[in-house]
């Protein structure tokens, strides 16, 4: 996954030691979480002035591990609290931005990770067609085109269906794929088409 165009942002599982110092070796910027328990030696702390309201808790550049596991490159290390009030360890070979803007690209590793799993929970993809990049994007854009679709029949439908025969999204997306509907959803999707809302949509 290296790429030294990019900046590698990862959790606590890919923080290996001696991946840190092949990473500067080889020019790779990254953030990468670091592992409670990894001993940071010789800590010095930075100098940077305050952005406004700032969670960092510690700005410094150390050594990481201990003896043989030890780093053989100095590391930048950032601590800060997240939204939990937990403190997190970061190290990167960013040296010119500032602790905070540190702290942001690592959380906004959070918003990807909270957007695949939404994909596997919605999009209904258990398996990829395909592996290039047309072949994914693909796939995923017309998964998502399909969600859409059904998203917005079902919230035109619902406020319209009996109490004893409403469902849930979910619920709706599963029996709509095995064309099992409740009646009261079907006549419902019937009102629909006729009024043309429904023109591009095959009713099951």
């Amino acid at each position: 996954m290296a790429d030294t165009d990019y900046i590698l942002v990862q959790d606590r599982a890919y923080g290996k030691i001696s991946r840190l110092d092949q990473y500067v070796l080889q020019g790779q910027s990254f953030v990468i979480r670091l592992k409670d328990n990894l001993h940071l030696v010789k800590p010095r702390e930075l100098q940077r002035p305050a952005e406004g309201e700032t969670k960092i808790v510690r700005d410094i550049t150390c050594y990481i591990g201990q003896g043989k596991c030890q780093s053989a490159q100095r590391h930048r290390v950032v601590e800060f609290e997240n939204d939990r009030g937990e403190v997190v360890r970061v190290v990167t070979d960013l040296r010119k931005e500032s602790a905070h803007v540190i702290a942001e690209i690592y959380k906004a590793r959070w918003e990807i990770e909270v957007f695949f799993r939404w994909i596997k929970q919605h999009l209904n993809v258990p398996c990829l067609f395909g592996t290039t990049e047309n072949a994914v994007y693909s796939q995923l854009f017309v998964a998502l085109a399909v969600y859409v679709l059904l998203k917005r029949v079902y919230d035109e439908i619902h406020p319209n269906v009996p109490a004893f025969a409403q469902l849930t999204l979910w619920e709706f997306m599963q029996h709509w794929r095995i064309f099992s509907l409740p009646l009261e959803w079907q006549v419902q999707l019937s009102l629909l088409r006729n009024k043309g809302v429904l023109g591009i949509i095959s009713i099951p």
